[in-house]
């Protein structure tokens, strides 16, 4: 058992996810002082298991295993923690019925979106691409569809006219954290409300694959720079500059009358900027990464590369 000055925890919680969502939430737990009997994380080969099992040891606690969850030894084993409800904070990994009947009250997951809208990996992303001015966090109980099961909470925020995946990822993770500490406060007192979601068709938050990094310059300026935020700083947005790999980073819209440039030519070459043509308006490049590791600003690209009016970005 665990006490704060706040809330005291005594419900026996498994914690499920992968970084780098996982130790915002993590830590958020323990330092609110929910009482956390295990910790799951990915599998052996992800990327990010080695430091996540530093992080969870490192707090002492009961870090598990696992190569394959529908094993009725794994189960039996979750089963043995006596667990009264596990929390999921990204995970990557679908989780069958039977582990999600394993504990007392089901699985509780984060979906950094504001449910129905935007199911799915990257509801990051599909927002400010998208143009939204506001999204929010959902925490819902699991079934065995992706993230459709009955909502407890939600809460809205406003997208900033500047927002990238970034900073959109940080908020949305503390707020998500913040709301399961609430959440998790509420359960001590019985049990939790939950609405169905509505059924019908909603606009998805996919994935992003490497194919789909490269900027579209036949859409507007305001598309095009929504695209580059929305993959900043974790996926970047490419183009391609006499046959050379470009990734840009940040980019200002200027507007203007493009008609008369093709999509993706220089338009306008100054000392410290230079304007890419787009099917309506021109896009600004202020932070561009070009060779293996330099990111500088426009005029670091101009002063190296000497780009001339006319050139295309493809």
């Amino acid at each position: 058992m665990f006490t704060t000055n706040q809330q005291q925890f005594t419900k026996r919680v498994l914690f499920v996810g992968i970084p780098d969502m996982a130790y915002v939430c993590l830590d958020g737990l323990l330092q609110a002082g929910v009482n956390i009997v295990g910790v799951m994380g990915p599998k052996k080969t992800h990327g990010t298991y080695e430091p996540f099992k530093r992080f969870a040891l490192s707090r002492n606690m009961n870090f598990i295993e696992w190569d394959d969850l529908k094993t009725p030894m794994f189960i039996d084993y979750i089963k043995s923690l006596d667990i009264d409800v596990a929390v999921v904070s990204s995970f990557n990994y679908k989780i069958p019925k039977e582990l999600l009947e394993a504990t007392k009250a089901g699985f509780i997951n984060i979906h950094p979106s504001l449910l129905p809208k935007y199911r799915g990996g990257n509801p990051y992303s599909t927002v400010i691409m998208n143009g939204e001015k506001e999204t929010g966090v959902t925490l819902h109980f699991m079934d065995e569809g992706f993230d459709t099961g009955d909502i407890i909470a939600q809460k809205t925020v406003q997208i900033a006219p500047l927002e990238t995946m970034g900073t959109l990822f940080n908020r949305l993770n503390f707020l998500g954290m913040q709301m399961l500490v609430a959440v998790l406060a509420q359960f001590e007192k019985g049990d939790l409300p939950r609405r169905k979601q509505p059924e019908g068709e909603f606009i998805e938050g996919k994935s992003i694959k490497e194919n789909d990094l490269f900027i579209d310059y036949t859409k507007s300026a305001l598309e095009v720079d929504r695209f580059i935020r929305a993959l900043n700083p974790f996926l970047i947005a490419s183009t391609t500059f006499r046959d050379n790999m470009i990734k840009i980073f940040m980019s200002e819209v200027v507007k203007g009358n493009s008609s008369k440039y093709k999509a993706g030519e220089i338009a306008k070459v100054e000392k410290d900027k230079f304007l890419i043509a787009t099917s309506n308006g021109f896009i600004c490049p202020t932070a561009i990464q070009f060779g293996s590791f330099f990111v500088g600003n426009a005029q670091d690209f101009i002063k190296i590369l000497a780009p001339k009016v006319g050139e295309v970005f493809k």
